[in-house]
């Protein structure tokens, strides 16, 4: 694979390659040495660094990182589907309901090189080690300071994400320490040596904007990111940055008026442009993860959201998986006139002639006894037991037998089971609306080339709300009101006011707006809705969209006496890997196992 770097309509665009597999008539000025040792290698070595955010077990990638952020929460759920499908050995159970420990795969599977979200992290920290000392080894670091800057402003944000969800972690500041090698620090400690490299390198990062990489708007917004999660954290009055919360908020909010004051990104006016197939000519998106249907595979979303079926809606090349949905309170936030509820595929799913689809199943008479009033049953479905038990006959020792029925394709808004426990229930196959925000490419095959937001202006002016909202004891002013009526008005929902934009409303507004795309998790616990009282089903509450995290695994629509799960504050926090732990480090508090 080849990396360059290209103009395109005005848009730089960075694609991903290998030193090793330049263009052998740019190569043979050099001897591979020679290249190796001049600044003219610094381009596609930097690439090399971003490799790690993009492709299977990338930033976005469905197992590890940004599993960690959206099946841990109330917007995500993946249901075991018809005959044990997405199963897979109760993780998506364990992530929804916070039984997540040492060992669950998004946390610990393969170990340090392996999937998860800390070898993830630790590896996108290397790689930016490696090319800092590279850079020193021939003085680049003093010619070519705005890329030196870069890859502190990377490493700092590789750091804020672990610090996020891991708490006591470590900062890996020289090549050869790896992701338990290196000393084990407080969060506070943490916090502010990633702050000590922010404050001393964004303002030497440049403002230009090259498409997939960190500039000084990143930095800006990685700086607002770490004030605004600061009291959650607990950091604030122990950390040299953070003495008092009010500060915290009053600063993140300058970060994000930076942003927005720098004039080099505007909101589209249609808010799907962020997440078309070629979306690198957003005006919105900050900073992108770069994919491509062939050379940087890894963006799946269609794949694990859609219908086996919907093969026919989209022309695609393989079947789809699915899995992934939301549920109907999620669904009920949308208000009337808010587009975005288009992320959402719902309803009677058609082919590309406009033929509704269907799927045929084998029904038993277990699963028609428990079959619920809101499926859409076929024309032929029989109304009483004795007539489904007439339509299906007996065998010859006299056991009901099992008669196939044609179930039209229709994706409903409600989502009644997470495990199908309970005789492989037919009706949740459908169930769930399924994530179609970003999209999808006519006769695409398992990987999409739509590139992932990490960072969009919609979040600074959210951000920016929040912080003037909590420097102001939690009530919006003009300013709070202004910035979030830019999101919500480009989305033709209802302009908010001082007395309507509460803090609980924000939080919904960020979960219409930022959906899957790494957020949430974050924002639940920033909002208190992720651990404690508020962690749990209340439908007096219109914030709270928990419905299925319940005290045990078994099927959640037929077994009484189920109570719903609070979680701990501890949990706030992942555990620590078992292979980190097993070399030394200490395990968070609560995941004594």
């Amino acid at each position: 694979m080849k990396k360059i770097m290209f103009l395109l309509a005005g848009v730089s665009l960075f694609l991903t390659f290998n030193a090793c597999d330049l263009d052998p008539q740019i190569y043979s000025e050099y001897d591979r040495e020679g290249f190796e040792q001049s600044e003219s290698a610094i381009d596609p070595k930097l690439g090399d660094v971003y490799v790690n955010l993009q492709r299977e077990y990338g930033y976005a990638y469905r197992e590890g990182f940004w599993s960690l952020q959206e099946n841990t929460t109330d917007e995500c759920v993946v249901p075991t589907r018809f005959a044990g499908d997405w199963y897979d050995g109760g993780v998506f159970w364990a992530l929804h309901n916070h039984r997540y420990d040492s060992k669950t795969r998004e946390i610990s599977a393969n170990g340090q090189a392996g999937n998860n979200a800390w070898a993830f992290a630790y590896r996108g920290i290397s790689k930016c080690n490696s090319m800092m000392k590279w850079m020193r080894s021939i003085e680049l670091d003093v010619k070519r300071p705005a890329e030196m800057a870069e890859l502190y402003i990377l490493r700092a944000w590789y750091h804020y994400l672990m610090l996020d969800n891991f708490g006591n972690v470590q900062f890996v500041s020289q090549l050869g320490d790896n992701g338990y090698q290196a000393k084990q620090g407080e969060r506070h400690q943490i916090f502010d040596s990633i702050m000590v490299d922010l404050h001393k390198y964004v303002p030497q990062a440049s403002e230009n904007k090259i498409y997939s990489r960190v500039n000084k708007h990143v930095g800006w917004m990685v700086l607002a990111k770490m004030y605004l999660n600061a009291e959650a954290w607990g950091v604030v009055g122990k950390s040299e940055f953070a003495k008092s919360a009010d500060e915290c908020y009053k600063k993140a909010a300058l970060y994000c008026d930076s942003i927005i004051a720098s004039g080099a990104y505007k909101l589209t006016p249609n808010y799907f442009d962020n997440f078309m197939v070629e979306n690198q000519g957003s005006s919105e998106n900050i900073w992108c993860v770069f994919y491509d249907a062939s050379f940087s595979k890894g963006m799946q979303f269609h794949m694990m959201t859609l219908h086996y079926a919907s093969q026919n809606s989209y022309g695609l090349q393989n079947q789809p998986w699915n899995g992934y949905c939301t549920t109907q309170k999620v669904l009920g936030l949308y208000g009337e006139g808010d587009t975005r509820i288009n992320c959402w595929e719902r309803g009677q799913q058609y082919d590309k002639q406009g033929t509704a689809l269907s799927v045929d199943v084998a029904i038993d008479s277990v699963t028609y006894v428990q079959m619920p009033e809101y499926v859409r049953k076929p024309k032929n479905w029989p109304a009483t037991f004795e007539a489904f038990v007439a339509d299906a006959g007996r065998d010859d020792k006299g056991k009901v037998q099992s008669k196939t029925y044609t179930f039209p394709a229709v994706f409903t808004d409600t989502i009644t089971t997470l495990t199908n426990s309970a005789g492989y229930k037919i009706y949740n196959i459908f169930e769930g609306a399924r994530f179609v925000k970003f999209q999808i490419q006519e006769g695409v095959a398992d990987h999409m080339s739509n590139d992932f937001p990490i960072y969009r202006l919609a979040d600074v002016y959210l951000m920016k709300a929040e912080a003037l909202m909590r420097a102001n004891g939690g009530a919006a002013n003009e300013a709070a009101v202004a910035a979030a009526n830019e999101v919500r008005l480009r989305a033709g929902a209802t302009a908010y006011n001082e007395a309507t934009l509460t803090l609980d409303e924000l939080c919904n507004e960020r979960c219409r707006e930022l959906m899957w795309e790494g957020h949430r998790r974050q924002d639940l616990i920033r909002f208190g809705r992720y651990t404690g009282p508020k962690s749990v089903q209340d439908d007096s509450d219109p914030a709270n969209l928990w419905i299925l995290k319940y005290t045990d695994d078994k099927a959640t629509d037929d077994l009484p006496g189920q109570k719903p799960f609070q979680t701990p504050d501890y949990m706030k926090i992942f555990p620590l890997p078992d292979y980190v732990v097993a070399n030394g480090f200490v395990q968070n508090p609560g995941y004594d196992e």
